[in-house]
């Protein structure tokens, strides 16, 4: 690999403005295209980016010996990325130890002519349908543009988008009630400077699905030569049954088959629709490479591969989401209110708000704006232009509001 974008300077420059003081990394000349830190404490180097990549790629040369009596941990190594890790060198006593973290999930598309071979392959008819349906309804319902910035762009309409881009993040975690851990502000001024610097250069990229001017979907992406690594999606969760993310996923091919890519990787992270729409699953694996003949190196080496399959095992125990959950809840975020959960719908054959003691309101308004996932779920089942759509409130029940459109009509009590 000849362009990894978590090696690149601007990566490395900014990474380490914003997690290690801006000191100059330490560069090994057995080990090529990574630079690292001096852990604080242990006799321990570690790879500049740490777990904030989406995949390493280095090279080892046997003819240097500055890696003796010395550890390093390098974070994200995929399997698929053939790193020639070791040369079996009798003469050489540098080891490596390899810890499986996570699994990773790509789809290979090198094989295939275009999006639609691709999806054909992975998919039954009856779920290619269901894909143009419901990227026609989202069209047919509302004013929907679909953007990829890929290269220069200018500082605020770079905040615009990543301001939308962080809001749609934090509803929709607080929506799953965990912590989401991008979204800290140390991590997302990071995001924000990193994003701005690497889309100048084109190892970055933004998709966004807008609704009339405004983001309801948005894929953070870095860049190899031919490798798109998806890095961070979102889409609003009030335009859930608009199956946002799978056309996300399907813009995302049309733009690698177009720009001749190889591979779109979903990197780590184990979600359904990655097992859907992949087709290679492959290893996260965390490389320590130490000197055999040093017994502080092969101490280190040790202690590092423990706490690393500790690690693992608490996260298959589930752990890690026990502790997202608690941390949310500890940032003082409360439960889901259960006051605007709907106890009742029931489909109208007819409906004139005028004689029928109703009100119009404006659902996109505050206190009503809680009603819009509802109203785009009436729009999704009865597609029609949004503007034809229009909500009333019983002017006698407070709990009772009624969606209608230009023909049918819902009525939802809560």
């Amino acid at each position: 690999m000849k362009q990894n974008p978590f090696t690149s300077t601007s990566f490395v420059s900014v990474w380490s403005k914003h997690f290690n003081g801006s000191k100059s990394p330490k560069s090994f000349d057995f080990v090529s295209s990574v630079q690292f830190l001096k852990h604080p404490f242990l006799p321990l180097y570690i790879n500049i980016g740490k777990n904030l990549t989406k995949g390493v790629f280095y090279r080892v040369n046997n003819s240097f010996t500055d890696f003796k009596g010395k550890t390093f941990l390098i974070y994200d190594v995929p399997e698929y990325f053939n790193v020639n890790e070791i040369i079996n060198d009798s003469s050489s006593t540098l080891r490596l130890k390899k810890v499986f973290q996570y699994q990773g999930f790509l789809m290979d598309i090198s094989s295939y002519k275009n999006q639609d071979e691709y999806i054909n392959a992975q998919f039954s008819s009856k779920n290619r349908r269901e894909f143009r349906s419901n990227q026609r309804r989202l069209e047919e319902c509302f004013n929907i543009e679909y953007s990829f910035l890929h290269g220069a762009i200018n500082e605020s309409e770079f905040t615009d988008v990543f301001d939308s881009f962080y809001n749609l993040l934090n509803k929709r975690f607080a929506g799953k009630q965990v912590s989401y851990h991008h979204l800290s502000s140390e991590k997302w001024n990071y995001y924000r400077e990193l994003v701005f610097v690497m889309l100048q250069e084109k190892k970055a990229s933004l998709l966004i699905i807008y609704r009339d001017k405004t983001p309801i979907g948005v894929t953070l992406n870095f860049h190899s030569e031919d490798i798109l690594f998806e890095t961070i999606t979102v889409f609003d969760p009030d335009y859930y049954k608009f199956s946002v993310g799978k056309t996300s996923i399907i813009k995302l091919l049309e733009w690698c088959f177009k720009n001749n890519y190889k591979i779109s990787d979903f990197s780590k992270g184990d979600f359904d629709y990655k097992h859907k729409w992949s087709n290679l699953i492959y290893d996260f694996n965390y490389h320590i490479l130490y000197d055999s003949k040093s017994v502080t190196s092969i101490i280190t080496a040790s202690l590092v591969e423990a706490f690393y399959k500790t690690k693992l095992y608490l996260r298959r125990k589930k752990v890690n989401e026990l502790y997202r959950r608690v941390k949310f809840l500890m940032q003082g975020k409360s439960e889901s209110s259960f006051e605007n959960i709907p106890t009742n719908f029931e489909k109208l054959d007819s409906f004139k708000a005028d004689s029928s003691g109703y009100k119009s309101i404006d659902y996109n308004s505050e206190p009503h704006s809680f009603l819009q996932q509802y109203v785009y779920t009436f729009a999704f089942a009865n597609p029609e232009p949004i503007q034809n759509i229009n909500v009333y409130k019983n002017s006698e029940k407070t709990n009772e509001y009624v969606i209608s459109g230009s023909e049918k009509a819902q009525r939802i009590t809560f």
